[in-house]
Order: structure tokens, then sequence, then C-alpha cells
């Protein structure tokens, strides 16, 4: 992993205002330090009801053309990409940000004066580690001639492939670092060509879009301002792939490659992946104290009475190892038939608790719910101390290996801190008899 880089945000709160590019409303903009872990979430200010709205896939919406939208409930907020891009180039992974209307002042039509004001205040870091997607193998999607890709790297990389009929074809490839994306891709504004006006303006929207805060290329090639680079279109184009793929809550480290893509398939791409459940293994190499109680547990787990033998999950790392907790009670069905005078949980059914742990903590980490975990072999099993009636066990277990469909795990079972039992088993993924 290197080393672990720390989550952060503002160190004070900032304030813009301007015209919305799609709506032409005034609007007002705060942007407001917020905790670890609590993501970028949009907030109304002009609406009695409004609902506080995520940065997530699951809150994308494709409300107005040629920009990116969030809704929730009734709360609608637009042409995110800009803001989302400033503050992904920045590395701020939580704030709020609060405005008075649907849009985000459209600025000069770059994300350079969002980054000139973050400056002013400067960061905060925070102690929780920052999250990365991460992908093991190429993620891909197409459509006709649009493609978006992402390889496998342990950095951020974007390759951006632009042509249209009236320009010159355009490519380019940065390692995004921050310092990279504030000298090569915030300055890059908006651009439209100017057959597409009419049209536009026929959609109802780029209302508040004007030569200062657009560029206007003609039929000829020419633009209507001077360009800031020569290959401003393409790395216009990176910033707003960099701010829509923050609609997954945190930055790839991948080598990202795009070819002729568009806000909505940019979109449609990270929900791809959130369907896929490759966002949701982002924390693959960090330890999660967070508990996980039983019915979270059995979401995943196809177990049901009386064979549901973990209570609450208490830490785990993805891919690596997990701690869960069995209490017994004398009403355990078990006891009724073994040894009812002197019960004693099973050995087998303390190997089979090591055993579910272990298929819950692949299971969830693939997020496939049509897969169950089958035991493959058992080994080296010892039984060392009884488990009566009033024990709590803890189960330990750890990936030891691990392919594709089969892992070998190590299990530990502890009571008041001494050894009860330990095997080493295997467990098999394997679709449901019912796919």
């Amino acid at each position: 992993m290197g080393n672990v880089e720390s989550q952060q945000t503002l160190q004070s709160e900032i304030s813009i205002s301007g015209i919305g590019l799609m709506l032409g409303e005034s609007v007002e903009l705060t942007i407001k330090p917020a905790p670890a872990d609590y993501g970028i979430v949009f907030h109304r200010t002009d609406q009695t009801d409004s609902s506080e709205v995520n940065v997530c896939p699951e809150n994308w919406k494709d409300i107005l053309p040629r920009c990116t939208s969030l809704q929730k409930g009734d709360t609608i907020i637009s042409s995110i990409e800009h803001l989302l891009s400033a503050l992904a180039g920045m590395r701020i992974d939580n704030a709020v940000v609060e405005l008075n209307a649907q849009e985000p002042p459209g600025l000069d039509g770059s994300a350079l004066l969002y980054i000139n004001k973050i400056q002013e205040v400067g960061l905060t870091q925070l102690d929780v580690p920052r999250r990365y997607i991460e992908v093991s193998e190429p993620f891909v999607i197409s459509d006709d001639n649009k493609q978006l890709i992402f390889l496998p790297s342990d950095k951020f990389e974007v390759t951006f492939a632009y042509d249209h009929p009236n320009t010159a074809p355009q490519f380019a490839t940065w390692e995004m670092t921050p310092e990279t994306y504030i000298r090569d891709i915030a300055p890059a504004r908006s651009f439209c060509f100017e057959a597409e006006i009419e049209a536009l303006q026929a959609l109802g929207i780029g209302k508040g879009a004007s030569y200062d805060n657009v560029l206007v290329v003609k039929s000829d090639g020419e633009t209507s301002s001077e360009l800031r680079f020569n290959d401003e279109f393409v790395r216009h184009k990176t910033l707003d792939l960099i701010g829509d793929l923050y609609l997954a809550g945190y930055l790839p480290k991948a080598q990202v490659i795009a070819m002729r893509t568009g806000h909505t398939f940019h979109a449609q791409f990270v929900n791809a992946m959130a369907e896929k459940g490759i966002l949701d293994s982002t924390l693959k190499d960090e330890k999660i104290n967070q508990t996980v109680e039983a019915k979270e547990i059995y979401r995943i787990l196809p177990h049901r009475h009386p064979m549901c033998l973990i209570d609450r999950v208490i830490e785990y790392e993805n891919g690596k190892r997990a701690v869960g907790i069995k209490n017994l009670t004398y009403n355990e069905p078990i006891f009724e038939g073994h040894f009812p005078v002197e019960p004693v949980m099973p050995g087998v059914l303390q190997v089979e608790a090591l055993a579910q742990l272990g298929a819950w903590l692949l299971l969830q980490e693939i997020g496939k719910e049509d897969q169950l975990g089958y035991f493959r072999s058992i080994s080296k099993a010892t039984f060392r101390k009884t488990v009566i009636p009033g024990d709590q066990l803890r189960l330990e277990i750890e990936i030891v290996q691990r392919r594709s469909t089969l892992a070998r795990i190590a299990g530990e079972v502890y009571v008041d801190g001494a050894l009860a039992t330990e095997a080493e088993l295997s467990i098999a993924l394997a679709p449901t008899e019912n796919e």
C-alpha cells in the first residue's frame, strides 16, 4: 500500500456567488468543512423542505442535458461537475455545499476560481485513511464509438481522446496529482460549437452562458476568445470526467482511458461499477471496526435459524481477516440433544461458525448475491476446551490463500481469551442452484 493518505477537508468555509450556467439563476454558494467519512453533501438553503443530497451513484439523475445532476426526494442539484472536479482535484474528501438555487455558479466556465478560493483557506488533514476506487482487472463500458476503461494501477492517470468535425483531434495523458490538476486542468473552460447554440436555447438551457464563461467554436475552428491552452478542449473534457467520476464519492487508483465520452456516459460508468460491487470493495486494505449486526450478516449469508452461528462482526479487513461474535444461551436448539444434562457445543458447529464468518467475508466483498460458500475441506481441527451455555465465542478467521472461487482459511475460536478450537478449512464459491 505504501504510505496511507489521510482524508482532507477545508480549514474554514468559503463562499462564492454568480450565475448558473444552464438555468441562468443567481446563486450564492458556501462550502463548509465536514468530518471524516462524511463525503460531499449538497444542501439547498432556498427550500424549506430540502433534502441533504449526498454525492453518490444512486442520487445521479439525468435531468438536464449537457451537465451532471443529483436528486433526492424533491431536491435537485444540477451542473455540479466543475465544482466536484475542483474538490476531487484538490483531494477534498469531505465537505458540505450549501447553495440557494439549483446550480452552482458557472464562473468563467472552468474550475480555476473554485481552486483559488480553496487555496485561500487551505486544507486540513483528518486522521482517517482516504478511500480509492481500485480495480484488479480491466473494467470497460462501450457504446457505439464511446468507450471508458479502468485499468489496474497504483496511481490515478487519465488519458482522453477527443475529436469533433470542426476541430483537430486532441489526445492527452496526465498523472493526476493535485499539482497537475491545478496547473493543467483547472483553467480549461467550457466550450460549445456555434452551430449548437440555437438547439441548446430551444432546450431551455445555457441561459447563463456568455462569451465570458463559454468558448464558442465557429465552423472554421476559430474560437470566440484566445485559448488558454492549444488543446484546451481535451483538458476541459478531462476536467468534466474527473468531476463526474467523483460521483462515486472517491477517486480511482487506476489508469482511466476515455474516448469521445460525456456526462451521461460517465455517470452510467460509475453506476455500472456500483452494480458490479467495485465501489463496495474500496476498503479492502483497511481495517473496518464498524460493527455489522446479524440482520446485515444474513442479508449476505443464506443461513437461517437454527443454523445462524454469527451474532455480529466486530472488525474485518477485506481480503484478509474478520472477527465475529457468537453468544451461546441455554436455549440454543443444539443443547436439546447434545448432552442435555451436561450441554456442550459440538466442535463441528464451532468450525461451521468459522466457515460462515469466512463465507460472509468473501461474499460481502465481491457483492454477489447469487453465490454461496460451500465447505471444500477441513484439516488440522483441534478442540482444546469445552464450550457451554453462557460462553461468548470470539471467532477469528484469516484468509491464507485466495483464488477466484476458492479460499483457504485459518480459524480460531476463543472463550474468555483462551483458545477453544482451531482449524484450517477451505471454502468454494459457487452459483446458487436456481441461477
